[in-house]
């Protein structure tokens, strides 16, 4: 089915974290879920296409890399959508994303286009270098929740740069682990100097654990500020502080597929946590 292989492509998960992060900023700022509203159904779209393009575009320069990776099951390496269709989708899904974000408001604007010119950066160049590409990668796990406030808000709150160090931090935790798992493909198909290339893979693991266990107590932070601690919002971030553990588990034993996917699950939680604080 065309929309499954297109959501593969798009890794069309990682768009709804970052829509309900923009989600989670506008509550945690207002103090309310925002009503619906034209600005906000924008503002949800705008991470959405960002992410699809960004994602369609890495895969498209990315096929002879994803085939010495084994990536056997990205649409791109199995032929189910041509490389031609990813190009002009990611081109027009990142154009509509700053084209819709201007109807926001100014800052909304400048964010779009500035990260989505990283994005199109990142995908060409910057990804092969040490901590750069990650630290761009960990951005926009940030970036989402500065977003939102400024959707909302003129200046940004305490609560939002509390979030967007916890997206910064847990990112970049990820991204150099996910840089551990690709470090043949990247050298090989691309001559890239990643982080566990230049440092090795054992250390760039380390490292990566180090910013994990960090996270875990930055996610203390929200309720330390002020949210409610009420029992409900504390036990899913503990749980989210718990697959983080394992994932520093499995990723020392050299088992990244588990550490890249049970991220995604932790990063959810958490986030759902948050939320349920924000609404008090």
């Amino acid at each position: 089915m065309f929309l499954r292989e297109l959501f593969k492509l798009t890794r069309f998960e990682h768009a709804i974290m970052l829509a309900f992060a923009v989600l989670i900023a506008q509550t945690a700022v207002l103090g309310a879920v925002p009503e619906i509203s034209l600005a906000l159904i924008l503002s949800l779209l705008v991470p959405v296409l960002s992410e699809m393009g960004s994602f369609a575009l890495n895969d498209y320069l990315d096929i002879k890399t994803d085939r010495l990776n084994k990536k056997n099951d990205r649409p791109l390496v199995k032929g189910t959508i041509s490389p031609g269709f990813a190009l002009n989708f990611s081109i027009a899904s990142l154009a509509l994303s700053v084209a819709l974000a201007s109807f926001i408001n100014l800052p909304a604007f400048a964010i779009a286009l500035a990260f989505n010119a990283l994005a199109v950066m990142y995908n060409w160049k910057l990804k092969d270098l040490p901590l750069v590409g990650n630290a761009y990668i960990a951005l926009t796990m940030a970036i989402p929740f500065i977003f939102g406030n400024f959707v909302v808000a003129p200046a940004l709150t305490q609560i939002t740069l509390i979030l967007a160090l916890l997206g910064f931090v847990a990112g970049l935790a990820r991204e150099i682990i996910k840089s551990a798992q690709d470090m043949e493909g990247d050298r090989k198909a691309r001559g890239s100097k990643t982080l566990p290339i230049i440092i090795g893979e054992r250390n760039a693991v380390w490292a990566a654990v180090g910013l994990y266990l960090l996270f875990i107590g930055l996610t203390t932070l929200p309720f330390v500020q002020g949210l409610p601690a009420a029992a409900a919002p504390v036990s899913l971030v503990a749980v989210a502080d718990a697959i983080i553990l394992i994932i520093c588990y499995k990723s020392v034993r050299g088992e990244y597929g588990f550490a890249r996917n049970a991220s995604l699950v932790a990063f959810m939680l958490g986030m759902i946590g948050i939320m349920a604080a924000t609404l008090g």
